[in-house]
């Protein structure tokens, strides 16, 4: 299987960016992931925060390959443990998925139309996280469940 990512906007914090690449490095072990930075939308003073949500769900939309499963992280999706994660991405391989996109948002999330076009929606947690700290989570929970797949000690 293959995995895409798709961030909206850059990783500002020097401490995730490290973390991102060194759980993308542990996850590239076992399964092809490709990243793509879709650009953010400025927020203005006026609060045109329907606009913003619209045009970065449009450019991820645009983003997704055409027969991938997408994952939309959002605060109202099902929550999961590693292990109902590693069971599930399973599930999927057995069902003939040959390719996953995790999207996760910028700071005011995704469009209800985005969530509509999207097979799973997940969230991370009942707690928030700001958008970039999500990035990370995701991509350890993701190495994690390819640890619990493989049966290997990582996870305990």
């Amino acid at each position: 299987m293959k995995v895409d990512i798709i961030f909206v906007g850059k990783t500002r914090e020097p401490y995730l960016r490290e973390g991102i690449e060194d759980f993308l490095a542990r996850l590239r072990r076992y399964v092809p992931v490709a990243v793509k930075i879709v650009r953010a939308e400025r927020i203005n003073k006026e609060g045109h925060y329907g606009k913003v949500v619209a045009v970065e769900s449009q450019r991820v939309a645009a983003a997704v390959v055409e027969s991938s499963h997408l994952v939309i992280l959002d605060r109202l999706g099902k929550q999961m443990s590693s292990e109902a994660l590693a069971r599930w991405w399973q599930r999927l391989e057995r069902d003939g998925c040959r390719r996953l996109c995790f999207a996760v948002g910028g700071v005011l999330g995704f469009s209800d139309e985005l969530r509509q076009q999207a097979q799973t929606l997940l969230s991370l947690s009942k707690m928030t996280f700001t958008h970039e700290m999500s990035r990370q989570i995701l991509l350890e929970q993701l190495y994690r469940a390819c640890t619990i797949m493989r049966g290997e000690k990582y996870h305990k």
